[in-house]
């Protein structure tokens, strides 16, 4: 059952962020919910696996964003890295550590982007990019495991 209910929130946070992409220049609003799912396999995952899996996900951000190939894929390899890490030592039953793990390695993976994109681009610092979706992120992520029993489904406690 626990399984089941992974795999269709997994599927639902993917179509949401499609959806997310599409309306984004409608909406003025951009959640990453494909860190979500990042956030949750470097928690529960083994080192490589986070690492790997951070780094499929980072490409399809890029394929997504329509940005530069591999900018989204090295950023999240090192946030997965620094989530896997910091995760230890967190107390994830509460939800002030896991708002703080999400929109801090968010913030840290999305301004590494940002740093790439300066230079390669010569894009400007972008508050679209490093402040809002770190912040939206994290607070769904909250809401996310609010839900009744979902802490207790996806084994975050």
């Amino acid at each position: 059952m626990n399984r089941r209910i992974k795999f269709f929130l997994f599927i639902f946070l993917v179509v949401a962020q499609i959806a997310i992409n599409l309306y984004t220049n409608v909406l003025k609003v951009n959640i990453d919910l494909l860190f979500l799912i990042l956030v949750y396999i470097a928690v529960k995952s083994s080192f490589l696996k986070s690492i790997l899996s951070a780094a499929a996900i980072g490409l399809v951000t890029d394929f997504f964003s329509g940005s530069f190939p591999g900018v989204f894929g090295f950023s999240r390899t090192i946030s997965a890295y620094l989530i896997s890490e910091i995760s230890k030592y967190l107390d994830l039953r509460k939800n002030i550590f896991i708002f703080l793990l999400v929109a801090l390695s968010l913030f840290i993976s999305n301004f590494i982007a940002n740093i790439f994109f300066l230079i390669i681009l010569g894009y400007k610092i972008s508050l679209n990019l490093i402040l809002y979706p770190p912040l939206l992120s994290g607070l769904t992520g909250i809401i996310l495991l609010n839900l009744p029993k979902m802490k207790q489904k996806l084994d975050v406690y």
